[in-house]
């Protein structure tokens, strides 16, 4: 099921290629390779909660799988792409600069077969606050998610923080109702995690062409894209494939009290344990 690193590591050995081409791990026999909730055997609403509008490349090829088999995915954009250093590097007005990277975010997203919205929250200035937490949750939920996946909370950028506490926050008050799973943010500078530890990983070899022209499609990241794909490399490697994506799901058997469970706002400070 790709869980844990022992499970890692057996992976090598059900990897095969056929025909020069790099087949993901679903082709193989053992061990399987299946995505996170396809179990169910039911079309699945994926959903990436992110701060800005190129945020979701971190977990591009994870989605370009999902769509693939006939999945829905949507992407959720705090900020709408209004970076003042992004726009002073590049020698541009602000506005523009916004209205260039939500342009290109829509053509990425649409390459991985995903739709994208853009919020007006603002670049370095993200709130995470009970009003916040709420329209999170209000936002989120109205999407009726199966999965979410979420920006790692343990992480220099401070919007990138938000964002993931958000996510997080209505994981905890839909009653822990979809599965979450927060991504890995490869990279150093503002992008570096800290204390990330994998215990999910997801082979994207079939599909790594697909999360480069994505990438490359967002054309003031694209110089990113080397470090991306030598990221995806080495996680493969750990995962025993040629190229992966690595996340942390968050799983509990604890139970949400009703009155904290939105449209509430918490009640008690936390949850009960299984079987009180």
């Amino acid at each position: 099921m790709g869980f844990g690193l022992g499970g890692a590591a057996m992976a090598a050995s059900a990897l095969r290629q056929e025909n020069g081409v790099h087949k993901d791990s679903s082709a193989a026999t053992l061990p399987p390779d299946d995505l996170p909730e396809v179990q169910g055997n039911k079309k699945l609403k994926v959903v990436f909660v992110g701060a800005h509008t190129d945020d979701w490349v971190i977990c591009g090829g994870t989605i370009a799988r999902y769509t693939r088999l006939g999945h829905e995915a949507r992407f959720i954009s705090f900020t709408p792409g209004d970076s003042i250093s992004m726009a002073d590097a590049a020698h541009i007005s602000v506005e523009d600069l916004a209205a260039a990277r939500r342009e290109q975010a829509v053509k990425g997203a649409e390459i991985l077969g995903a739709r994208i919205v853009f919020l007006e929250q603002k670049d370095l200035r993200m709130h995470v606050d009970p009003t916040t937490y709420q329209e999170c949750n209000r936002l989120l939920l109205a999407e009726k998610p199966d999965i979410v996946f979420a920006m790692w909370p343990l992480e220099f950028h401070p919007d990138h923080r938000a964002a993931g506490n958000l996510a997080y926050n209505t994981w905890l008050q839909s009653g822990m109702k979809f599965a979450l799973h927060f991504c890995e943010t490869p990279g150093g500078d503002e992008m570096q995690p800290q204390q990330f530890v994998p215990n999910r990983w997801v082979d994207i070899g079939s599909v790594i062409h697909l999360k480069r022209e994505s990438v490359l499609a967002n054309t003031f990241i694209k110089d990113w894209w080397p470090e991306c794909e030598m990221h995806c490399k080495f996680r493969g490697r750990e995962y025993g494939c040629h190229y992966a994506e690595a996340f942390v799901r968050v799983h509990t058997v604890a139970t949400m009290p009703e009155r904290n469970l939105y449209p509430n706002w918490w009640y008690y400070g936390g949850l009960r344990l299984a079987g009180e």
